[in-house]
């Protein structure tokens, strides 16, 4: 079976200007159907947001949805405490801060130039702390970006590992713009209110590094049909920690859908709890295989338990 995760490192690094996430939504549209399954696609959403569907979301009991562009680079690594709220936002803080020095530098330049004309200043320090911000969201991605590649060899490899008979029991839901406030997902889950609704929905977040895994649930998705088995088999076979939504930082994909689950990995200590540090910094480069094969393969697991798609 095709390594995705080595696939995506050499073949696909980076997913973030415009052309590059054509080019791998054209590569990925020829490895789903060379895998054998029929695939959908639409654009969506005041952004135009692009989704290719395989499967059946509105029949299949299990939807995952995940994202294919990568994130541009923040000025720090995008620390994720999914559990301990004043930590994460004190680290939000800390980047608002951050992005401040630039902006008071030029403020003081122009307001030094303009013979000390604080209103001239003012519009610098305003204009420069703006272009900070998107220079963050959509500016220059790292030249690796494992975390995001983990989450999705994950996605791939379980279509490719499927046995035919378990294939209607899942649909896959790949949208761009998950990067940019996951406006892709969201659009998509606007136009399939069914789907976004009533399926049970899974979304992957950075699980290629640390042994420390935990999942979040809402309140409906704890009521869908085979929640239960779901929960036992991430508990047995990948040692997760179970949570509700409500404090959870990561939002993730997940938002688009009432039935979302999230599972994300990391590493545990006593003071910060389950923390990740690496994600979107030219640090990125680490995703472990293993970590990727026991995701897809408890997925597969869960799959074949359930008799038939409803």
């Amino acid at each position: 079976m095709t390594d995705y995760l080595a696939l995506l490192g050499e073949r696909f690094p980076v997913r973030n200007t415009k052309a590059q996430r054509t080019a791998f939504r054209a590569w990925l549209r020829e490895e789903v159907q060379a895998l054998g399954y029929r695939y959908t696609e639409e654009t969506n959403g005041f952004f135009h947001c692009s989704a290719l569907t395989v499967g059946n979301p509105e029949k299949a009991p299990l939807v995952l949805a995940a994202h294919t562009d990568t994130p541009a680079r923040w000025l720090l690594p995008d620390l994720s405490f999914p559990r301990n709220i004043p930590l994460w936002i004190l680290w939000q803080l800390l980047h608002m801060v951050l992005l401040l020095i630039p902006a008071l530098a030029v403020y003081l330049l122009v307001w030094r130039v303009s013979g000390e004309n604080a209103q001239l200043g003012l519009w610098g320090l305003v204009l420069t702390y703006v272009g900070a911000l998107l220079l963050s969201q959509f500016g220059p991605a790292n030249p690796r970006n494992r975390g995001e590649d983990a989450d999705l060899a994950a996605v791939l490899s379980l279509l490719a590992g499927l046995p035919e008979e378990d294939r209607e029991k899942v649909a896959v839901v790949f949208a761009d713009q998950g990067c940019r406030g996951v406006s892709g997902t969201k659009a998509w889950a606007k136009e399939h209110p069914q789907a976004a609704y009533t399926r049970l929905t899974l979304t992957l977040s950075r699980i290629g590094e640390g042994k420390s895994r935990l999942c979040a649930s809402t309140a409906s998705a704890r009521k869908c049909t085979g929640w239960g088995t779901l929960q036992r088999l991430l508990g047995e076979r990948l040692g997760a920690a179970f949570c509700d939504t409500r404090g959870f930082t990561l939002r993730g994909d997940r938002r688009g859908f009432r039935c979302g689950v999230t599972l994300t990995a990391g590493k545990h200590s006593k003071l910060l709890g389950l923390w990740s540090g690496r994600a979107r910094t030219p640090q990125d480069v680490v995703a472990d295989p293993e970590n990727v094969t026991q995701v897809w393969q408890t997925i597969k697991v869960f799959l074949h338990s359930l008799k038939t798609a409803p």
